[in-house]
């Protein structure tokens, strides 16, 4: 629609028509049209739409017939009172202007049970009158609208009139967004696609799908399968992450697809087996990267709310066939007790396709996963763990590339850490922040910032300048030599270059991980100036998700039931401590305490943290002391060679690790070896 609002929304709706389709010419309300009545013809329209045997829209009469029947009354009444409160909000919210402050926004089974006839005719009027807002829609407004229509297809409550105003939001949508979108390119999203792609361009294909009646719409089939073939080859790495650097976004991306692989299913049309070998490999990362308490490790721009892995992992397994997902649905917290009884709906982000679930489900024979440690050694992203149950050790590093246009909804740290103990998220996230993109925002450029991770920093320097909300002023590659998973221990050894921008140049900055499974990890930063004469600030953080305090010798000890942590930083390889709250605190998003570890010298140094969890208030007794590793006929330093002696649960452990890019028989504390990497433990 231009911008004369003033038009009839019939009329409109007519003129978006082809009626010289075989199937419309010589229908009754083609004839209407034709005799100037534009109300009968649009009437007419949406009936024989509903009307038609194909293509099919997702959701049946059967099924929703079978929804209402699972629901609780408690369900019934909540539905009601949510369909309620939508149509009491404003049609315009977010900085996406496409009505979903109301009904656009809802999830099927609200509207399917929840509203009355009454109900949509309010909405049919709030859309009709809402054509100012029209001209301001720019993204995703043509897949919710869709996706609505899908939802209420079945509906007998959602009257054919109720439709009309709907359409005509559609086809005016239609025309803006591609009118907009063609053109997206490099400049605004990358070389290497963006969920942007997948949830526009996969609106617009389904449009073409499922209304070719509207001129224009049907040449978007096309994009079956071509397009998504090559976004999917574009957009997911090798092991399956999304190059976007944010495990919310990867959910949400993986959803985006496979509502459209789900939609094309059930109209016969298929992709190929590359395709499907991939989408496969994206929806388990989910469950491979899981957290204990049944969240994901929330890198990048992660929403703070959305922590509900675990109540997707039974609907993910049936849909994937991953009888993996389906073990630790049984094993982790399920979360929400389902209120339709036996009846299993998916949990995702965009359902397209009303399926009860649970035959696939119960099918579906349970798997333990094959291993203990994630490595998506393409993408970045490591996890350890001590086991798969919920009260298990687990720990998570990111160590994907940044600053690329496409990895813009990561946020400037290298390395950050995510940790739980004994099950219970330590060190976690500041989530998001506003959907905004005013650098003069602080709550949102913070939790961008390093400041804002569990990472370590030179000069207060960020690892990626932040040019903007979304872009970064430099790319940098980090590098991931070794990685272990044993039976007793895993290990992260990995270094970036993002110093060596700086007037005093910081060459390498490497993060290495050890962890004795169930007992320690020993973290170590350690930073390569190129002259030893310049002076540099050096801090750890940590982002402390419980409360925490400071003790004796600058150690940290978490409080609170379940599992908790002892910072234990190494003396000779430590700064001052602090332990301060959050900065930046925000209504709606973690704000977890800042405990960082600074340290004032010149030259090169290195960080020196044991992390012991415990349960509850029992803190263990642990001592640990830097020792000499002999090595090339001399006492190297610790910066050379990191040996540790640690006294814990009665036995004293020897860990060696060499850093420099050469090795030598060495001697540490009675032991000898020439391996890079040794624990007495092991």
């Amino acid at each position: 629609m231009n911008d004369e609002t003033d038009i009839q929304i019939p009329e409109w709706l007519g003129s978006c028509i082809d009626w010289e389709r075989d199937d419309l010419k010589d229908t009754p309300f083609a004839l209407a049209w034709r005799n100037g009545d534009a109300d009968a013809a649009a009437l007419g329209f949406v009936r024989h739409l509903r009307s038609r045997g194909k293509p099919l829209m997702g959701y049946s009469r059967e099924y929703v017939a079978e929804l209402r029947a699972s629901a609780s009354p408690t369900f019934c009444e909540t539905a009601a009172a949510a369909v309620a409160e939508l149509l009491g909000k404003s049609f315009q919210t977010g900085d996406h202007p496409d009505g979903r402050g109301t009904l656009l926004g809802a999830r099927p089974e609200i509207l399917q049970i929840g509203a009355t006839r009454e109900d949509f005719e309010r909405y049919a009027r709030l859309v009709a009158e809402g054509r100012e807002m029209w001209q301001q829609s720019r993204i995703h407004t043509v897949i919710n609208i869709l996706r609505f229509l899908q939802f209420v297809w079945p509906l007998e409550e959602c009257t054919d009139e109720c439709l009309i105003p709907l359409f005509a939001f559609l086809t005016t949508a239609m025309q803006r967004e591609w009118k907009s979108t063609q053109k997206w390119g490099e400049v605004m999203l990358g070389s290497n696609g963006h969920n942007w792609w997948v949830c526009q361009h996969g609106g617009i294909w389904k449009a073409g799908l499922l209304f070719p009646e509207f001129k224009g719409f049907e040449k978007f089939q096309a994009f079956h399968p071509t397009w998504f073939e090559r976004e999917m080859n574009l957009l997911i790495y090798a092991d399956g992450f999304t190059r976007e650097c944010s495990v919310s976004y990867h959910i949400g991306t993986v959803d985006l697809f496979l509502d459209c692989v789900r939609l094309a299913h059930l109209n016969g049309l298929s992709f190929s087996s590359n395709f499907y070998e991939k989408l496969r490999l994206a929806a388990e990362v989910e469950w491979k990267l899981v957290q204990p308490d049944g969240t994901f490790p929330d890198f990048g721009d992660c929403h703070a709310t959305e922590n509900y892995v675990a109540d997707r992992l039974r609907s993910i397994s049936a849909l994937h066939e991953m009888p993996e997902a389906k073990y630790l649905a049984g094993i982790l917290k399920t979360g929400k007790e389902s209120p339709f009884g036996e009846m299993m709906i998916e949990e995702l982000h965009y359902p397209s396709v009303g399926e009860n679930l649970r035959p696939s489900y119960d099918a579906l024979e349970a798997r333990p996963p094959s291993f203990l440690d994630t490595a998506l050694t393409e993408s970045g992203y490591y996890a350890m763990r001590q086991d798969w149950t919920a009260s298990a050790d687990y720990a998570a590093i990111e160590a994907s590339t940044r600053g690329t246009v496409v990895s813009s909804h990561g946020q400037s740290a290298v390395f950050d850490l995510r940790l739980c103990s004994r099950g219970r998220a330590i060190l976690i996230g500041n989530g998001k922040g506003p959907d905004v993109s005013d650098m003069t925002n602080m709550d949102r450029i913070w939790r961008i910032s390093n400041g804002a991770h569990s990472t370590a920093t030179v000069d207060g320097e960020d690892h990626v300048p932040i040019r903007s909300i979304y872009r970064f002023d430099r790319v940098v590659v980090p590098t991931v030599e070794e990685w272990r998973s044993e039976e007793k221990y895993a290990y992260f050894s990995g270094s970036h270059e993002s110093y060596e921008r700086l007037e005093k140049k910081v060459p390498g900055s490497r993060r290495k991980l050890f962890y004795l499974r169930g007992e320690y990890w020993i973290l170590i930063d350690r930073f390569t100036a190129a002259s030893q004469d310049d002076p540099h600030k050096y801090q750890q953080h940590f982002q402390v998700g419980v409360p925490a305090k400071l003790a004796e010798g600058g150690r940290a000890v978490t409080e609170g039931n379940g599992g908790n942590l002892l910072f234990l930083p190494v003396e000779g390889a430590r700064g001052e401590p602090s332990l301060k709250p959050c900065p930046q605190p925000l209504e709606g998003y973690p704000s977890p305490d800042q405990l960082c570890y600074t340290n004032q010298t010149n030259g090169n140094f290195l960080f020196v943290t044991l992390l012991v969890p415990f349960e509850d208030g029992n803190i263990p007794e642990v001592e640990t002391r830097l020792v000499d590793v002999f090595a090339d006929n001399r006492a190297l330093s610790s910066w050379e060679a990191t040996g540790l002696k640690i006294e814990i649960n009665g036995r004293q452990d020897v860990y060696v690790d060499l850093h420099m890019h050469w090795n030598l028989p060495w001697e540490c504390q009675g032991f000898t070896g020439v391996e890079r990497l040794f624990h007495s433990n092991v």
